[in-house]
């Protein structure tokens, strides 16, 4: 299959940068209007985020069907926070006391001996940031990125963070906070392991929501912790029920869920290496492999549940993390006949936050892309 999207690595040289769009899918992504940022560069020449085409939009509009997860057929769009740094709060009124003096007022605010109060609601805590980097990283390189890419989505060119690590290449629209392309940075060309597109597979993506957020999402880069080889994506829903942080680094991107209206599963849904066959697998953290076209359901061991999915003709794998053990079920399956769907928690996720990790690398080896996985989980858990 053709890939999505296809870096200009030659510009990179001259400090240009243009990524056109390839005649695959529907010609839906467009390179930076401008240069690309390596992530190395100081916060003065950092591109900015808060052009234009970041405005929030108006939260009436139309979603564009991205995701679709742990129940088929469901369709619609990521959504934006407000980033205020403030829980959203609802002003109560409160009747006044008629004609009591000091002692009735006081006795008025005291509740009854015997009676029931409603604790206040408090939503959870956000999960601590993740390191600006990661020590002793098994890949050596720095991250380049984009602020200024746009990907379409429904006919529309939406406004994407595009960022090359070592590894591989991911592209995040803006208003949707979703991955709609990851590029394997080790071939040539590059192959596509999502393959979104509107006209084609418009459910594949990261996280893929089954119920993804009921309005648009607002998605800004944190120039406070970009580093040569970090860079953090904060996203929000404009009704703020929804918060979700990406940290990229060299090896990896973790997805950290903060909050969610309801049970979430982070789901993969791509193509491993541009397609899925016959020799595409499926292999566990035990080491258990079958083949990718079968349907697999069952709760990974922890501490951290971990699978990955192989393409054994091209030599590589896409590793797939959930930071935390619990006892429910993962489930696997091939989805339009040519994606494959893999879901930590079958959608049945409710403790929150919650931390998961998903990279490429050159290898199909179990022992290999297990030092992978265990050099991620350590780093992301500060051992």
């Amino acid at each position: 299959m053709a890939r999505a999207c296809a870096p200009c690595w030659g510009l990179l040289a001259l400090g240009l940068f243009g990524c056109m769009p390839s005649s695959d899918l529907d010609r839906h992504a467009r390179g930076s209007a401008g240069e690309q940022t390596p992530a190395s560069a100081g916060a003065e020449n950092l591109p900015s985020s808060s052009a234009a085409g970041d405005a929030p939009p108006d939260p009436a509009d139309p979603l564009p069907s991205v995701g679709g997860g742990a129940a088929e057929g469901i369709s619609g769009t990521m959504v934006p926070l407000t980033m205020t740094g403030q829980e959203p709060t609802t002003d109560v009124p409160v009747a006044p006391v008629a004609d009591a003096g000091p002692s009735e007022a006081a006795d008025a605010a005291t509740p009854p001996p015997g009676s029931v109060v409603d604790p206040p609601t408090v939503p959870p805590p956000f999960a601590a940031d993740l390191p600006d980097d990661l020590r002793n990283a098994p890949v050596t390189g720095e991250i380049v990125f984009s602020d200024e890419a746009e990907w379409e989505v429904d006919g529309v060119f939406e406004p994407t963070f595009e960022i090359h690590t070592p590894t591989a290449s991911y592209w995040i629209a803006k208003p949707l906070g979703t991955m709609v392309s990851l590029e394997d940075r080790a071939s040539t060309p590059g192959g596509q392991w999502i393959a979104f597109s509107s006209g084609f597979r418009p459910l594949r993506g990261v996280p893929a929501f089954a119920v993804p957020p009921a309005t648009r999402v607002t998605t800004v880069r944190d120039e406070e912790s970009t580093t040569p080889t970090h860079v953090r994506l904060t996203s929000v829903s404009l009704d703020g029920l929804w918060q979700w942080v990406w940290d990229f680094y060299v090896t990896h991107v973790t997805f950290t869920i903060n909050r969610a209206p309801g049970p979430i599963g982070f789901n993969y849904r791509g193509v491993p290496g541009g397609s899925l066959g016959a020799e595409d697998q499926l292999v566990l953290s035990d080491g258990t492999a079958q083949g990718a076209r079968n349907s697999f359901s069952g709760d990974l061991p922890g501490p951290s549940e971990w699978a990955y999915i192989a393409d054994t003709t091209l030599g590589r794998s896409i590793f797939l993390i959930q930071h935390s053990d619990d006892a429910l079920a993962e489930r696997y399956q091939v989805r339009d006949n040519d994606s494959a769907f893999f879901s930590f928690g079958n959608g049945q996720i409710t403790s929150l936050p919650m931390r998961f990790s998903l990279g490429l690398i050159t290898s199909t080896d179990p022992a290999a892309v297990a030092a992978r996985a265990n050099f991620v989980t350590s780093a992301i858990s500060g051992r």
